[in-house]
């Protein structure tokens, strides 16, 4: 019985068992990294220290189980089952991180991005949010406005044959449908812009981004102006163009309804 044991426990991939472990220890660390960020308990800098830990933790278990795959197949060793419950979770862990990265790493090094870059809509209520080592608020303008025109052309300031309450309206309804933290909202007066501010946080660590939208009247027309950016790091992957381009895609959904 006892060399029996014996012999199933030297059959068993070392390599399985140890991507396994790892794989699994790494979920509840990612949860708890998720928890300690979104609730304020650690700030920016150290939560991105830790998903990119946990994040290397996965892909070093998904190295092990991939390695044990090869030696289980080659040499009939057990551990099936472990490499690939290890694989499975490493790839859900690793595939969104992969997707954004590949999908903005061709994309500027710039982190805020706004409609008009010449007066661009400012941060006024936000400010109480945000922490002493968050992005400068004032828009950077140069390089970054270059940069901002050159790969996202489409982000612009966009013009309504509309009254100006009505416009406030429509993008405070969008505002709230998307579940963007509403800072504050100024409605539009005779010699007074329209002004929406809001936080909305990223899917996974929950890291926060500021909104700011302006509604102007312009002679016949109504100009809309929103900028969008991330309170911390020097690279958005896209998001914030994304955002904008989301959020007048809603808006021209709206005036194209019938009333």
């Amino acid at each position: 019985m006892i060399r029996r044991r014996l012999y199933a426990e030297i059959r068993t991939s070392k390599l399985a068992v140890w991507s396994s472990r790892l794989a699994i220890f790494s979920v509840p660390v990612l949860l708890l990294a998720v928890f300690l960020h979104r609730t304020g308990i650690i700030e920016y800098r150290a939560a991105l220290t830790l998903l990119v830990a946990i994040l290397l933790l996965a892909l070093l278990a998904f190295m092990l189980a991939a390695a044990a795959l090869v030696v289980i197949w080659n040499d009939g060793l057990k551990g099936l089952g472990a490499a690939i419950l290890a694989a499975v979770i490493s790839v859900a862990m690793l595939a969104y991180p992969t997707f954004e990265v590949l999908r903005g790493v061709m994309l500027p090094a710039i982190s805020d991005v706004s409609t008009d870059t010449a007066d661009p809509p400012r941060f006024h209520a936000v400010m109480a949010f945000r922490a002493r080592g968050a992005n400068p608020p004032d828009y950077p303008g140069g390089d970054t406005a270059e940069l901002q025109r050159k790969f996202y052309p489409a982000v612009r300031t966009q013009e309504f044959d509309a009254e100006a309450d009505e416009m406030f309206g429509a993008v405070l309804a969008i505002v709230q449908r998307n579940g963007w933290q509403l800072a504050d909202n100024i409605a539009p007066a005779a010699n007074r812009d329209g002004r929406i501010e809001a936080v909305t946080v990223t899917p996974l660590m929950g890291f926060r981004e500021d909104i700011s939208i302006r509604v102007r009247k312009a002679g016949n027309m109504v100009r809309v102006d929103m900028r969008s950016a991330s309170r911390y790091g020097q690279r958005d992957f896209g998001t914030n163009a994304r955002r904008i381009d989301a959020f007048f895609g809603q808006l021209a959904d709206i005036r194209r309804r019938p009333r």
